[in-house]
């Protein structure tokens, strides 16, 4: 089949390059229709070909063409006119305006639309944007691009997962990642496995008028992925390169040694009164011996990254192709750290017969990712306790290796003196961790579509798309011994999890478009959906190698526990689903669409969904009363309704479950049996989002200035979500219900301004929302967020966001012993220095009873803005995203500037606590003793999140190419993360999502436990086209 595609792809190639023609030179100017300014760097290119020019900077242009031919005049912002030559050796064309939003065609469903009849909330990202920065997936390029969707990193490690959210957290327990359909295939791997320069553009579909005809899986958003395709004309061959540099930006300053040792020293001095084991004090001389490291600068370093594309394209009347590799490759900017991939990529499009059109369109990739651990204390089953962690513990006296070269674990052994203990504490090298850590994972992918298109009789065309994506997935980890007397991954052990998961999509729709008396305009489909999803998992694990090299290790040459687990399951979804459209005159819309979906993961009357949704639209600039006035160039009014679904349970969990290895005595002997571990729910049904949407489109200054406001109201009901946990049930996981519901209200606009002028343009597109998210309904409060053991940090209840911030509110700091008499009673020992809590139940003590909510990390609004301009082959773009309105729990800080064990402080707890010379209300003394009430999960801890950031700054020339014979050369720097505005502490307000919180969801965001920050990366770049 391989052979077979390349020897047509070759055949393709010949045949498009083979024919010749007769041609003259044909010369002309291209200007404003309006002002009659000459018009720079317009297209103009031969109708059925790849060929073309552009005007220069006079707006002149001359090109060789058939005599027959005929000219494509286009240029953004105008409207596109074709030209025949006849025999003429001048054209002069004069462009007008036009509106680019409204025109523009956005693929919807299983069909395209133009934008200005479209009803629901639908928002388009083109190809120009996905690749203003050099990164690894397109998802982090439409961050701060499209109003009411909002996307993070769960670090700013390479390879690390983004996380995506579509107007809000409608689930509490269930997955809240939007549906990925690539040309019309669902796709389990989303953008990861594309390289952003394969992409044309990215739909998303934010409401349920425009997504319902998804049904169950819509409920959190649909993104729809449209890749590249080929064109007719000769062979184009382009090459995309980028190479830069990365860096660590806004450390957190650490106290330094002798910093540390005044601390110490206090807090010795405080904590010695009144007790029998006393702290030994370190002295001026012993000061001198100390080292003074700065390990937060220790564990990062400048990291390179580089990314290169080719492809190929061309075609003829009849056949197109696309063939593409890219290779993109990103070292970490902590050591060990890494992402590298690979893609393959081809797509051929050929017109069988007049009535008859097929295609084929495949992805490959291989990506390996080295990581080390990168947030979270080690929790779990996460990777362990993070580098960055580490190196904010880490004391500064402490040397990162020794005289002979040899990492420094706990300093007692190598100083000798008993009175290090309590110092230098016991927290791990951080240079070590990453050096020692070998954590890789393979992830390979397949997908690959076939398609065909049928026209038919009375105005119908029937297509079908068959798609396969498969995924093979390998992670490695190897955890040799090291530390004092191997007491870090003692005994060695080498884990081994492989996955394998096929998944098939067969849809096939019959559609119909007709237009009737040039006044009404009919379209429709009916189409049927089948998918079915498998996956086989298998974990492997040995301990205790006797040699650790790498090349003798390897599961089943260990000495010590051995395991191994293997699990399979398939799911599968059929779907009926049928979708309307009528408009008069293109004045007035209506829209219903209907889906019946059936699953596998529900039983019973529940297997079948209904899920529907109704839109209508006006579009009032088309009125009579509206044709003399020239305020507005579009004016469109358009509502939508209905009610879309959610099936992200376990396959399994309408059943009881029984697992094996539980013992039982008999006789005095342990024997091994079976214990219910999961109980079932044969009731259980589909999530369900009701949703309502309302907008408004206006265009002004003939088309020049848009804007688009929507109004939503999302209520998530019969949310899929497990039981309040009853003692009875003893190991039994409690049951999947359908209870509670969560609301999210919010308001998306969007702003674009063109102005065209000689020789250049200037465009602004700015987006903002604003987001209310609420619990309506719930039967039993949900924590979550854990900080610490046994103590969690949010709480998900009636009235308040899912996942709020739930702890006690620092009031100040006690200053005086009269004042800790008068206040609210805080437990023993508390002495002025401490910190102060509100007693919010107003009983006179402060206990659990005092927890109130004190705010999320759902952002109530959010912004992005870009302003671009070209000039005379210049251009010049800048791109800000920000977030506002929500909070960080900044849990290191609990140890950092909690004082705890012989961790290290932040400089600005050093600059700013209180002592009896510098009274602070912000931060307390120095004290072990202390801790119990001064760390609490509190407020004190609870930060502003909100920031603004320079996201990306390119500027670009574009050189005359004529004379070199290439089609376009274009250069560009380009930085990202230049400078953030925020009040944050930490790191990155972005980067919060701690490995902790595995398996919590968006009940545990933002809590930052140390996490893997953003880089700061400046590129320089190539675009070639011959």
């Amino acid at each position: 089949m391989l052979k077979k595609m390349w020897t047509m792809l070759c055949v393709t190639l010949i045949s498009s390059l083979s024919f010749a023609q007769t041609t003259k030179m044909v010369t002309g100017t291209i200007t404003d229709a309006v002002s009659g300014e000459s018009l720079i760097g317009v297209n103009i290119m031969i109708e059925g070909s790849a060929t073309g020019t552009t005007t220069d900077l006079d707006g002149k242009y001359s090109l060789n063409v058939p005599e027959n031919a005929v000219l494509v005049v286009s240029y953004i912002g105008y409207e596109t006119i074709k030209e025949s030559v006849k025999g003429r050796t001048v054209i002069d064309v004069k462009l007008g305006a036009k509106s680019e939003v409204m025109d523009e065609v956005v693929v919807v469903g299983y069909t395209t639309m133009k934008k200005a009849d479209v009803l629901g909330a639908v928002s388009k990202v083109g190809t120009k944007e996905l690749t203003a920065a050099p990164l690894a997936s397109a998802e982090q390029a439409l961050q701060g691009r499209i109003a009411g969707v909002q996307v993070s990193a769960a670090t700013g490690a390479p390879g690390a997962d983004i996380s995506v959210r579509v107007r809000g957290v409608g689930s509490i327990y269930s997955d809240n990642a939007p549906l990925y359909i690539v040309d019309g295939i669902p796709s389990s791997e989303g953008l990861n496995n594309i390289s952003p320069n394969d992409i044309e553009n990215v739909t998303v579909l934010k409401d349920a008028s425009s997504a319902a005809i998804y049904g169950s899986r819509a409920t959190n958003g649909v993104i729809l992925i449209t890749t590249k395709q080929g064109k007719s004309g000769k062979a184009r061959i382009s090459y995309n390169g980028t190479v830069g540099v990365q860096n660590a930006v806004n450390l957190v300053k650490m106290a330094n040694t002798k910093e540390y040792v005044e601390l110490y020293n206090e807090a010795t001095a405080a904590d010695n009164i009144g007790t029998s084991i006393q702290r030994s004090f370190i002295t001026d001389d012993m000061l001198g011996n100390l080292a003074n490291v700065n390990h937060v600068d220790e564990i990062f370093r400048t990291a390179m990254m580089h990314s290169h594309e080719l492809s190929v394209s061309g075609g003829n009347d009849n056949v197109s192709y696309l063939v593409s590799g890219s290779y993109f490759n990103q070292d970490g900017i902590i050591r060990n750290s890494g992402y590298e991939r690979g893609t393959l990529r081809a797509n051929l499009n050929a017109k069988a017969k007049e009535w008859l059109h097929i295609g084929m369109n495949m992805n490959g990739s291989i990506a390996n990712t080295k990581s080390v651990s990168s947030s979270g204390d080690g929790y779990g089953n996460n990777q362990g306790g993070s580098v960055v962690r580490y190196a904010m513990f880490r004391n500064p006296a402490i040397p990162v290796k020794d005289a002979n070269g040899n990492y420094i674990d706990k300093p007692s052994t190598y100083f000798g003196n008993a009175i290090y203990d309590t110092f230098f504490g016991d927290g791990y090298n951080p240079e070590a961790l990453a050096d020692y850590t070998d954590r890789n994972k393979n992830n390979k992918t397949l997908f690959a579509k076939v398609n065909a298109k049928i026209l038919l009789p009375f105005n119908l065309n029937l297509n079908t798309n068959f798609g396969v994506d498969y995924r093979s997935f390998e992670e490695k980890v190897y955890n040799r011994s090291w530390g004092d007397n191997n007491r870090i991954n003692n005994p060695n052990s080498l884990t081994i999890a492989n996955e394998e998961d096929l998944n098939w999509t067969f849809n096939t729709t019959l559609n119909f478009n007709r237009k009737f008396n040039d006044a009404h305009t009919v379209s429709a489909l009916v189409g049927f959906e089948a998918i079915r999803e498998t996956a086989k998992t298998a974990n492997n694990s040995d301990q205790d190698f006797s040699i650790w090299d790498k090349n003798l290790i390897y599961i089943g040459n260990g000495n010590g526990k051995r395991e191994s687990s293997q699990s399979e399951w398939a799911s599968t979804l059929a779907s009926f689903f049928l979708q309307a459209n009528y408009d008069y005159k293109s004045r007035y819309y209506i829209n219903a669409t209907l889906r019946e979906d059936g699953t596998s993961r529900f039983i019973g009357d529940n297997r079948w969904g209904t899920f529907y949704s109704v839109s209508g639209g006006w579009n009032i600039r088309n009125e009579a009363f509206m044709a003399d006035q020239e305020i507005f160039h579009q004016l469109k009014l358009r509502a939508g309704y209905g009610v879309i679904g959610n099936q992200n349970v376990g396959l399994y969990a309408y059943s009881d479950r029984y697992s094996p290895n539980y013992y039982y005595p008999f006789g005095g002997v342990a024997a091994n049996g079976y214990a219910q571990t999961q109980l079932g729910n044969e009731n259980l049904k589909w999530e369900t989002s009701e949703q309502f949407n309302v907008g408004l489109d206006m265009e002004f200054l003939k088309g020049a200035l848009g804007f688009s406001v929507d109004f939503y109201n999302k209520i998530t009901d019969n949310m899929l979500m497990q039981a309040p946990y009853p003692p009875s049930i003893g190991n039994a996981s409690s049951p999947w219900i359908n209870s509670g519901k969560v609301l999210n209200r919010g308001v998306d606009f969007e702003a674009v301004y063109h102005h065209i002028f000689k020789d250049g343009r200037f465009d602004i597109a700015f987006n903002g929302g604003f987001l209310h998210n609420e619990v309506l309904e719930i039967d039993a409060p949900v924590v979550g967020g854990r900080v610490d053991n046994g103590v969690y940090a949010t709480k998900t209840e009636v009235g308040y966001p899912v996942g709020s911030f739930f702890m006690y509110e620092m009031d100040g700091i006690f200053q005086d012993e009269y004042e800790i008499i008068s206040s609210a009673y805080q437990g023993a020992g508390i002495k002025p220095g401490d910190v102060k809590f509100k007693d919010i139940h107003k009983d006179g003590t402060i206990d659990s009873k005092d927890r109130k909510h004190v705010g999320s990390s759902i952002p109530k609004f959010t912004l992005g803005l870009n302003l671009s301009a070209e000039w005379k082959g210049f251009d010049i773009s800048a791109f800000f995203q920000g977030a506002y309105g929500h909070k960080i729990y900044n849990q290191i800080l609990t140890d950092n500037e909690g004082f705890y064990r012989g961790f290290n402080v932040t400089k600005r707890y050093y600059d700013n606590r209180w002592t009896e010379t510098n009274p602070s209300n912000e931060y307390p003394r120095a004290s072990w003793k202390a801790k119990s009430n001064n760390a609490r999960v509190s407020t004190r801890f609870l930060e502003n999140a909100s920031y603004t950031r320079l996201k990306n700054l390119q500027i670009g020339y574009t050189f005359k190419t004529n004379q070199w014979k290439v089609d376009r050369l274009r250069i560009y720097l380009a930085a990202t993360n230049l400078f953030t505005l925020t009040k944050y502490s930490g790191f990155d307000p972005e980067m919060t999502v701690s490995a902790n919180s595995s398996g919590e969801g968006d009940r545990a965001n933002g809590i930052d436990w140390g996490t893997y920050p953003a880089c700061r990366t400046y590129t320089f770049g190539v675009n070639l086209t011959f």
